[in-house]
């Protein structure tokens, strides 16, 4: 219901003149750092800067294309353990995500560092297809066999005179040989997914290639799918953990039979997801995202766009790009990826080695490590932010395994300072990427409906010319829906009151919500 235009004369000439203070922001307002370029090494710094000149995406876009294959690559050559105490070393599995808008090319960069595995998967394919085909031969004889021993076991015993007891026992000699003796898999590698279930990523890894990575542009498929509904969510966070830790997998059916347990696989995430989902995906599965630790696993980005920059030539783009690097980068993911291959044609990575670090390379860490744990300490930077810096020196352990493989090092050989250094700065980026991505859009619940009122507030005012609207057309026409509901729309108009971003007034009986006219000329 929009506000009788007498009633808003009379506020024009009546009311003197309200001194607005400015508004305060209601979120961290805070302005990217540059991505490191410089941190990341070799290969892998001249092939992402190559790609960024090409496809004019954002530098920590395409890093984050390059890492989540580099991951998907290594993690079934070796694993790490940067604590030596520990007993279980963690796999080289990252989960790269990158908050912005589904125009920032993701989809390009992904093609450029990604291309050489499908090349190789398909590769693959076609050179095991004779084995596969024996195979599926070999497995149905075998199969008809087990059927034949099975149903005659069955007959004899039902008979049960001792002529078919001795039948069966024979029957039986032969199943239990035949049990031991199945046919071997012939597993073909198809490493990469844009969509797939939690429970479809645990088929993959089971049934087809034990390493397997989710590498999507649209991110909105993994985290707005119905595996993380609400009531599946706690559940699929749970999976998703164990994956990146290397551990045991168990999905249970409603059929025993149906029921079955994966170990030895290895699991990455290389997705772009918009704001507003990311958003919707933390207001209902933040409590479950953040106490079970998924959050924690993230190396997280949330870089400025580059949309409005990208400017091209006809002479640039009839020239043929130069990129020596991105052909260095595929020639070194192919023999990384044959390697993979030769740990994981028995369907399982069970014994892969475990990357080493040389004492500088261990201080280092160490000496990292104890600056995050301290910052999580009360007046650190990051006090009550263990849900998002607890995981990390673990993750920048990781960066410097494949910093180091991907640059040449050999399983047995250590990693090296300079490598743990330039992981270690990667790692720190991230994590401030992280604390600026929860301060700015994943914010608790109550003052996440006072930002979704401001917008509407603001939007509605721009729509009308005015800087007002009546709490009543507020009540019955706010978006969401949630916050037409009189005690949650008066909590947050409070949360907007005390940051000078509107003020309630009344003319005669209209209750009036007035919008800091600062607001309306494109402050924040």
């Amino acid at each position: 219901m929009a506000i009788p235009q007498n009633v808003l004369t009379m506020a024009k000439l009546e009311k003197p003149v309200y001194q607005w203070p400015a508004p305060d922001p209601l979120t961290e307002q805070t302005t990217a750092t540059p991505y490191p370029l410089d941190a990341l090494p070799g290969i892998i710094g001249g092939a992402v800067r190559e790609v960024v000149a090409i496809v004019k995406c954002p530098a920590a876009l395409a890093a984050n294309s390059a890492l989540s294959v580099l991951a998907t690559a290594c993690q079934g050559v070796a694993n790490i353990k940067p604590n030596p105490r520990l007993k279980k070393p963690s796999p080289l599995s990252l989960i790269m995500v990158t908050i912005g808008d589904p125009n920032e090319r993701k989809s390009a960069a992904d093609d450029f560092f990604s291309e050489e595995i499908g090349e190789w998967c398909d590769t693959k394919t076609q050179d095991l297809e004779p084995d596969t085909k024996a195979y599926k031969a070999e497995f149905a004889s075998w199969n008809a066999q087990k059927r034949g021993l099975e149903k005659a076991i069955e007959s004899a015993a039902s008979k049960g005179d001792p002529a078919s007891l001795q039948k069966m026992q024979e029957a039986q000699e032969k199943l239990v040989w035949l049990e031991q003796n199945e046919p071997i898999k012939v597993y073909v590698p198809k490493m990469t997914t844009k969509d797939a279930t939690p429970e479809g990523i645990a088929n993959h890894l089971r049934n087809k290639w034990a390493s397997l990575c989710n590498l999507s542009a649209e991110g909105g498929a993994v985290f707005g799918g119905h595996g993380m509904a609400k009531d599946k969510a706690m559940r699929n966070f749970s999976r998703i953990n164990e994956l990146w830790e290397g551990g045991k997998q168990e999905v249970t059916r409603s059929s025993d039979d149906d029921s079955f347990v994966i170990t030895g696989v290895r699991f990455s995430m290389g997705i772009a997801i918009q704001p507003a989902l990311i958003r919707e995906f933390f207001e209902t599965n933040g409590s479950g995202a953040t106490g079970s630790g998924f959050f924690a696993r993230w190396l997280l980005s949330f870089p400025e766009t580059t949309q409005g920059t990208r400017f091209e030539d006809v002479e640039t783009l009839l020239t043929e790009a130069k990129t020596p690097s991105i052909e260095k980068f595929r020639k070194q993911l192919h023999e990384i990826l044959e390697q993979q291959y030769t740990n994981g044609k028995g369907g399982k990575f069970d014994s892969l080695p475990t990357l080493q670090l040389s004492r500088e390379a261990l201080e280092i860490w160490v000496k990292y490590l104890n600056s995050v744990e301290r910052e999580l300490s009360a007046g650190g930077e990051f006090e009550g932010e263990g849900r998002i810096a607890g995981k990390n020196p673990n993750n920048a352990a990781r960066l410097a395994g494949l910093f180091h493989l991907f640059n040449g090092g050999d399983v047995l050989d250590p990693i090296d300072g300079e490598t743990m250094r330039a992981a270690c700065k990667l790692a720190s980026w991230h994590l401030y990427e992280a604390r600026r991505f929860f301060g700015e859009i994943a914010l608790p619940k109550d003052d996440l409906e006072a930002v979704k009122l401001d917008a509407w507030l603001i939007a509605e005012c721009k729509a009308t010319g005015s800087n007002a609207v009546g709490k009543t057309s507020a009540m019955q026409r706010v978006t969401p829906a949630s916050l037409r509901k009189v005690d949650k729309l008066n909590k947050a108009l409070d949360t907007l009151e005390r940051a000078n971003r509107i003020r309630p007034t009344k003319e005669g009986k209209t209750a009036i919500i007035e919008v800091n006219p600062a607001l309306l000329e494109g402050g924040k």
